[in-house]
Parts: C-alpha cells; structure tokens; sequence
C-alpha cells in the first residue's frame, strides 16, 4: 500500500470532526485512513495546550518533512573528525571517506565543505588547490642538459611497472628567494622525503639528497630527475646510495608524474612566492610526516609509510 501524507482538507476534516465528538475511529473511516494515522496525526501535532487546529498541524507536518531531508543522519562526531582530518592533516575528502574512520562517501564531505563556504566558514581552504592549464609558449624547446647522464629510456622496464619499492622520482621546488625544497618520492608506496637547500646549486643539492636517502639505501635502486643543473652531481649521489639515476625528457613532466603530484600537493603548504628560507626544518619534516601518514586509495587506503616499511619487516625508518 503507498503512503501518502495527510493533506491540509484532511487535516480541516479531522479538526472539525474531532471538535463534533468523532472518535479517531470514526473519522478515520469518514476519511479513507486508519484509524492509527488519525490518532498519530493529533497527538504529534497537537498545540502546546493540547488541542488540535489544522492550519497549526499542518505547519508542523510541513517543517517535519522539510527536516527530514534525504541525507543520512550523521552523527556530530564524525563531522568533528572529518574536519579535523581537513584542517590538520589536510586530508583530501577521498582519502577520509576510504580510510573508514567515517561512515560518509567523499561526495557527502564535498557537499558540506560547500555548505560551510556558504556560511562563511574556511573548511574549502584545506582542499587541493587546482592547477592552471598549461599554456603553450612559443620559442625553441630547452637544450638537453649539458652534463651528461643517462636518459629515462634506458632505466628498466620494472621501473615503469612499479612492480617494486625502491624507485625514487626528485626534483626541487622553489619560493621567492634563492632558498629550494628538495623533493623525493618512491614511485610504488609514494614514501616522501623533503630536504630544504640554501640555494640550487649542485653541491648542496647532491648532500641533502645524500642524507635524505641514506638510512634507505637499500631500498634506492633507481633515481629519475628532471633536467635541472640542480642534478649535475648525480654521479656522486649513484655511488653514495648504490643507485642509478635516469633523466627525464625536457618538457616531459609526465615521465616524472609521482613527483609532479608531489609538488602539487607541497604547493598547500608552501605557496609559490613564498621565502622557503623561512621554514624549519622541523616545519617541513611535519609536512613530511603528513604526507607519509595519509591513506592513499591507489594503496587501498593504507599510508605510504606503512606499506614502505613492510617491505623491509622492520620499525620506523626515520633517519
């Protein structure tokens, strides 16, 4: 049997009827409803002194209805999680929604991140910026780097693949000053590692890498650049770590896109223009430590951290 709600004529009916000394009952059958809905109908929207007035009930059967949206019930709590997900550990809304902590999909969180920009609130300025198309310049493609090194068509095929930990993708991100950010990433967990350099030059570029990857160096096989003087050192960094490094096509950020997406994500923390000379060290492992604790739905929601350490059966590899 399909339900339907009262209407405001039955509603008159039933306040008029009621009045003439009907019983629930009989007014029911005068109505073609049963007896339970007319009972129901005067006790739920019956007037704070307890009489029943139609043009009162049917206000509030409206309002009810209106209440009883089609969105799920959430609790408050998990809304309080979800935005303390957004706000300090700037979690895409994907990445809440298949972690499980929350029984709410990512279209839900987008919904009332939208909903909190309309009244005023700031939860849209914790998700990830969108990047501008690219725009074709004119003039002559860059020269291919002048130092040497080998290209990316000769690194293995089980590099591409991703079928195992221990090939890293670099390249540096800079800010208003001379000041870079060296940024690492291992192509098949996306374990992240960030070292901040004075300036772009080779030498100190080389070192941070150097530290940055040494504790790991078992699981450094391979090491793919962009073509920047930055990597001059490479060869220096292939005896140190017991690698390889590969070079990148010029105007082929695709070939290098773990790392592409990297930068994209650091951009949330470090907006281009800003003096990357002024963060910590401590500021930028916080970002690192971030990045490397978020679940990832191409990790089925595990974090990077996890799955890198699982290959090596062991405890934190800080270093």
């Amino acid at each position: 049997m399909n339900y339907t709600h009262l209407s405001r004529t039955e509603r008159y009916q039933i306040e008029v009827l009621f009045e003439g000394g009907w019983s629930d009952r009989a007014i029911a059958e005068r109505i073609g409803r049963s007896a339970s809905t007319v009972g129901r109908e005067r006790r739920r929207n019956a007037k704070a002194d307890g009489t029943y007035e139609s043009g009162h009930a049917h206000r509030c059967g409206t309002e009810r209805r209106r209440l009883a949206s089609a969105w799920p019930r959430i609790p408050p709590a998990q809304w309080e999680t979800v935005e303390e997900r957004l706000r300090q550990e700037n979690w895409s809304p994907q990445q809440i929604a298949g972690h499980g902590e929350v029984a709410i999909s990512h279209a839900r969180i987008y919904q009332h991140v939208a909903e909190d920009r309309r009244r005023g609130g700031t939860l849209w300025g914790h998700l990830r910026c969108r990047k501008r198309r690219r725009r074709r310049r004119c003039g002559t493609p860059r020269r291919r780097q002048r130092f040497g090194g080998r290209r990316i068509h000769q690194r293995p095929a089980i590099v591409a693949a991703r079928r195992r930990v221990g090939d890293w993708e670099g390249d540096t991100i800079v800010g208003a000053g001379l000041a870079r950010i060296v940024t690492l990433v291992e192509r098949k967990t996306g374990l992240v590692r960030l070292r901040r350099v004075a300036s772009g030059e080779a030498g100190p570029t080389m070192r941070a890498i150097v530290h940055a990857l040494h504790a790991l160096r078992e699981r450094v096989h391979t090491l793919t650049w962009d073509n920047g003087s930055e990597f001059a050192e490479h060869a220096l960094i292939d005896i140190a770590l017991g690698a390889r490094s590969y070079f990148a096509d010029a105007f082929a950020s695709w070939q290098r896109g773990s790392n592409e997406n990297l930068n994209g994500l650091l951009r949330q923390y470090f907006p281009k223009g800003r003096d990357l000379a002024a963060i910590t060290d401590q500021a930028l492992q916080h970002v690192e430590d971030q990045l490397n604790q978020r679940p990832r739905k191409r990790l089925r929601y595990r974090t990077p951290q996890v799955r890198f350490e699982a290959s090596f059966k062991r405890g934190a590899l800080r270093g």
